[in-house]
């Protein structure tokens, strides 16, 4: 299914389905300006590719390419390293941007980075120890239950899947199913919300069928109501969506 489908069919989720293209878009276009660029170690895309990555952000989000100098300088220096963002850290220093648009600019600058590390480590399929991804280290917002029963979990940021426990939050890895609730809503079939009351987080789970026809993301972009109805009720993503929200309300 495409996404002018998925517009056609939930029309409330146009403007962000449209922003998923684009986002979409960038990723395809960094990764061949990446491809041969990129090495195992490194924190954050080489200085000698930062302003052809920016050009293309401009041009694609329609975004002046003025408004993004400071970004761009701090990253010719060396001072944005973009593994730390799926630990949910943002660089320490100063930057003209309030905090959540500097979260979602780098979140969706330095998506084809991770992208790209899922590429060049392929550990797609292990068990996601600890919770975490294999390659990023990041706590997923979304998973799966596989036809032989076993929980796949996916990445935001690298897309990466891997295996957990069936029982148990990834976010703080508890297991006393008397603190976890799972959350159903109406009209949202093959979608459900699993919370955990010891760390206050919740995970998607979707239904593997729906997964022959979506992406992973965008699985996780056209069940946001759920996302909405969990953080209403006070639990907390632990990751972005694939647009870089993690917040809903």
């Amino acid at each position: 299914m495409d996404i002018e489908e998925i517009i056609q069919e939930r029309p409330y989720l146009k403007e962000t389905l449209l922003l998923y293209k684009r986002v979409r878009e960038f990723n395809d276009s960094i990764a061949e300006l990446y491809r041969n660029s990129m090495h195992e170690g490194e924190i954050s895309y080489p200085p000698s590719i930062v302003d052809g990555i920016f050009q293309r952000f401009s041009e694609i989000f329609d975004i002046p390419l003025e408004s993004l100098h400071p970004l761009i300088d701090a990253m010719r220096l060396g001072q944005i390293d973009l593994t730390r963002l799926p630990h949910n850290e943002v660089s320490g220093f100063l930057l003209p941007y309030h905090e959540d648009e500097l979260w979602m600019l780098l979140f969706i600058i330095g998506r084809p980075f991770s992208l790209g590390m899922r590429r060049l480590l392929t550990l797609d399929d292990l068990f996601y120890q600890q919770g975490r991804c294999p390659v990023c280290n990041s706590i997923p917002s979304i998973a799966s239950i596989d036809e032989d029963g076993k929980r796949r979990l996916y990445c935001s940021f690298c897309g990466t899947s891997g295996y957990y426990n069936r029982i148990g939050c990834p976010a703080c890895l508890n297991e006393d199913t008397s603190t976890m609730n799972i959350i159903t809503i109406e009209g949202e079939e093959g979608f459900r919300i699993n919370t955990c009351d010891a760390c206050g987080s919740y995970l998607k789970t979707v239904n593997t069928g729906l997964l022959n026809d979506l992406s992973a993301d965008l699985a996780d972009l056209i069940s946001l109501p759920l996302d909405i109805i969990a953080q209403g009720k006070g639990f907390r993503r632990r990751s972005p969506n694939p647009i870089g929200i993690i917040s809903m309300l």
